[in-house]
């Protein structure tokens, strides 16, 4: 399980002097923890119905080479654990899932000697499924672009080929696919972005039957408005048995600013400082909104 929140997390701080861990084991290995990161989700639909649905602990190493994250889930009362392994320039080398005391997935990725990611491996502890791709870059002469082809592999078979199309700004332009003898094409699409740098229209291509068709993407169609990091200001004193009250108190602070008729959906970052940020986002669920409680607790 990945630790991907979607859209609409709220990150909120507490300055209560939380149970430290001084040590943690990842792997075969015991590592000294330089920073605690404690962290809770809730769902809501106003600010008078605030319920916990799950909560994470984030451990990270002296040097950050090793992190490992403990995801407690209310839906099957399972706790899952990602382990992450970096380099000495910071680049994700190895991750491990974990439900429970049982290992899940295992990834690995390998760099080139320019930093790019030149194979990632993904291996299905559970039903034995490995999966490979390959990155190779180059440069189109026409256009200048880079490209980036992906070769990918399942079970040590290829399946496909993807080449990869970034313009001089390092954004994703145009991806086709190709079908496993790397000749035939599957589709070709083509991305216009948004003022707010996310796709607002995705238009394929499918040259077997000639046909071309337009996805429109709403993220893209949202104002850049709707999309800040902001000062949080001054705030009651926050603790875990007040953070209901705090969270209430940002979110009715900003509300003039949280049903701006402008933003159907949006996502505000209020921060004081480095060890708190409260983030408030629109879901797609009957119109909630998320909240992540997230505080760091330095050793």
């Amino acid at each position: 399980m990945k630790n991907s929140l979607f859209a609409g997390i709220l990150l909120l701080h507490s300055t209560a002097v939380l149970c430290a861990q001084p040590t943690f084991k990842a792997g075969f290995k015991t590592y000294n923890t330089a920073m605690v990161i404690h962290e809770h989700t809730y769902t809501f639909l106003d600010t008078a119905h605030i319920t916990l649905t799950d909560s994470a602990i984030t451990y990270v190493a002296t040097d950050s080479s090793v992190t490992m994250t403990e995801y407690f889930s209310n839906r099957d009362r399972s706790v899952y654990k990602t382990i992450n392994y970096f380099s000495p320039k910071k680049q994700l080398l190895k991750s491990e899932d974990y439900k429970d005391d049982n290992l899940v997935e295992v990834n690995e990725w390998h760099y080139d000697d320019k930093n790019r990611k030149s194979t990632h491996t993904r291996e299905n502890k559970m039903n034995n499924n490995h999966y490979k791709h390959l990155y190779e870059y180059a440069t189109d002469k026409k256009s200048g672009e880079t490209v980036v082809t992906e070769s990918s592999y399942f079970n040590g078979k290829i399946e496909f080929f993807t080449k990869s199309y970034y313009n001089s700004e390092h954004v994703k332009v145009k991806e086709t696919r190709l079908n496993d003898n790397n000749k035939d094409v599957v589709h070709v699409e083509t991305y216009a972005y948004g003022e707010n740098g996310k796709v607002k229209e995705r238009t394929v291509f499918f040259p077997e039957f000639k046909v071309t068709k337009k996805f429109p993407e709403p993220a893209g169609q949202i104002p850049s408005k709707c999309f800040g990091l902001l000062p949080s200001g001054a705030s009651p004193k926050a603790n875990p048995v007040n953070k209901v009250t705090f969270i209430k108190w940002v979110y009715n602070k900003n509300k003039a600013l949280l049903t701006d008729p402008g933003c159907k959906e949006y996502e505000y970052t209020f921060t004081g400082n480095s060890n708190y940020a409260i983030t408030i986002a629109t879901t797609k669920v009957n119109n909630a909104k998320q909240v992540t409680y997230r505080v760091k607790e330095k050793l």
